[in-house]
Formats: C-alpha cells, sequence, structure tokens
C-alpha cells in the first residue's frame, strides 16, 4: 500500500485515545472507583446545571448574531442550527463539527458569511480559554509550567479577540476575505460576502452572552472538581482546565479523551492520578457526553418547531 493512501489524518485521531489507553493502563483501576464512589452528587447535579445554562447562552448568542430579533420561528430556527453544531462538535476532533451550522444558509456566499460569524463565535471563545490559561499560568496559580508561557497565551488571546470582533466590526475584514476567495475561485465574481453592520449595543450583548457562557462552562468544571473532592481554588481549576481545552483544539482526538487527560494530570501534579483521572471522566460526562445528548435532541426539536412555523 502506497503511504499517500494511508489515510494518515483519519488514522491521527485516534492518538488521543491510544494516550487515554495507555494512561488507564498506568492506573490503579481500584483507586479510580473508589474516588467514583465518594463523587457528591448534589455538586455534580449544579455542575450539569451550569451545563445547560452554557447551552442557553450560546444560543441566544447565535440568535443575536444572526437576528437581533425574537420572533418565534427565527428563535427556533437559530437555537435548533446552534444545538445541532454543538453535538456535532462534541464527536469531532477540534469541535470542528461547529461548522455545520453555517451550511443552514441558503448559498455558497451565504454560507461563507455564515462561516465568518462561526469563526468569529468559536475563535472567541477559544481566546477566552487561552487568556484564562495564561493569566492562571502568569499569576502563578499553576506552577507546571513557565510564566513566560503564560505572557505568550495572553498575547495569542489578544490577537484572537481582536480577530474575532474585527469579522463582526470592520467590512473591510469581509472586504477581503471575499476578494481573496474570488482569486481563489472559491465565489463567483457574481456572489459576495454579506457584511452586517452591528452598533454598540448589538457588540455588547455578544461580549455579555459570551463572557456568562463561558463563565458557566468554569463554574461546572470547578464544582465537577468539588464533587469529586478535589481541593483546589476556582482560579486552579480553570485555568488548568483551560490549559486542557486549547490541547483539545488540536485535532487529534474525540471529545479530548486522551489529551485532556494527559494534560490535567501534568498541571494538577500535586493531586493523586486516579483522582485526576476521575475529575476528566466526569467532564467528559458531564460537558462532552451530557451536553452533546441534550444539544442533539434539544436541538433537533427547535429544528422541528422551526418546519412547523415555516408550514404555517
Amino acid at each position: 500500500m502506497a503511504l499517500r493512501s494511508i489515510p494518515w489524518f483519519k488514522l491521527l485521531r485516534f492518538g488521543g485515545i491510544i494516550l487515554f489507553i495507555v494512561v488507564l493502563s498506568r492506573t490503579d483501576l481500584g483507586e479510580l472507583w473508589g474516588w467514583l464512589k465518594q463523587v457528591s452528587w448534589w455538586f455534580l447535579a449544579i455542575a450539569a446545571i451550569f451545563q445547560v445554562l452554557l447551552l442557553g447562552f450560546k444560543c441566544l448568542r447565535w440568535l443575536w448574531l444572526n437576528e437581533q430579533g425574537f420572533q418565534r420561528k427565527k428563535v427556533y430556527q437559530r437555537f435548533g442550527e446552534f444545538l445541532e453544531a454543538y453535538a456535532m462538535g462534541s464527536v469531532t476532533p477540534g469541535r470542528l463539527g461547529e461548522v455545520v451550522k453555517a451550511g443552514h444558509a441558503g448559498g455558497r456566499s451565504n454560507v461563507v458569511s455564515s462561516g465568518l460569524l462561526v469563526i468569529s463565535e468559536r475563535g472567541l471563545d477559544l481566546s477566552l480559554f487561552f487568556l484564562v490559561a495564561g493569566a492562571m499560568l502568569s499569576l502563578g496559580y499553576i506552577s507546571a509550567l513557565s510564566r513566560n508561557i503564560g505572557y505568550v497565551l495572553i498575547l495569542l488571546a489578544i490577537a484572537g479577540i481582536t480577530i474575532a470582533f474585527s469579522i463582526l466590526l470592520f467590512p473591510a475584514v469581509v472586504g477581503l476575505v471575499d476578494k481573496i476567495l474570488k482569486k481563489m475561485h472559491l465565489l463567483k465574481p457574481e456572489q459576495g460576502l454579506v457584511f452586517v453592520p452591528r452598533k454598540g449595543r448589538a457588540i455588547g450583548i455578544f461580549s455579555i452572552l459570551t463572557i456568562l457562557s463561558n463563565l458557566c462552562a468554569f463554574l461546572s468544571f470547578y464544582f465537577i472538581a468539588v464533587a469529586i473532592l478535589i481541593q483546589l481554588d476556582f482560579f486552579t481549576v480553570s485555568g488548568s482546565v483551560a490549559l486542557a481545552g486549547i490541547i483539545n483544539s488540536i485535532p487529534v482526538t474525540v471529545m479530548g479523551i486522551g489529551t485532556r487527560d494527559v494534560t490535567l494530570l501534568f498541571v494538577m501534579d500535586t493531586i493523586p492520578k486516579a483522582q485526576v483521572l476521575a475529575f476528566s471522566g466526569l467532564i467528559l460526562m458531564i460537558s462532552q457526553i451530557g451536553g452533546g445528548l441534550l444539544a442533539l435532541v434539544a436541538g433537533q426539536y427547535f429544528l422541528y418547531k422551526a418546519k412547523v412555523e415555516t408550514g404555517n
């Protein structure tokens, strides 16, 4: 078999799973089960509530980016688009599945225009993870890595935030993308990307919803840590999970399996190995599997309601 015929990228996706198997094979499973038996279901329920709030705020953000109104059919459609994409993102490497919500726009130019909004939205979320991880490293909450790495992460976060808001605020940025795509023959000359002007109030609400949704994510992670009896403060847990989230954005695994475990083991080096793996497993259950299943069911419900409203 020729080397070029081997699906290297697809095989690379299993790298995280292989890594997880290796880590698990070197873990005392009895101790791991012992930690899981001590889980506080009360705090785990609080973590799940924050996961639901996260989905709600992100649904509103996607609606606000596209409509800036609350007409019932549009609410159903945009909520359904986001939740369907979130569910796809939960089971695809690097959450690449989230781009599917751009596919609901009609016509290639509209799909690309919607895709730019996805890049802005997803890029801002990832930039906030860079910012939190960098801040916690530079402030000394995480000692496993150099503070200089924290400063670099902060600079990358600022760059990402700048790009995300530039797409939303400046027509010249959308115009530049339009020219590049036409030179690459990805858009026909008569097709064009659509820039929607957004005033300060619209950007302000978008920013608030972004902060609230990401705060809910970090609060969910923190209460999962509390549920598994990890005695670390909110900032340390947030910085640790943010670092793991950054690594998970590399498309070599599904649902962060393997990469999240190794990253958390590295940065939470003062916590028993089995306890850290229990924490990582609960994040998988609550944030990835639980959040993904809820988004899948709710997304199909909202898309069905949007179809019914269109028929009426």
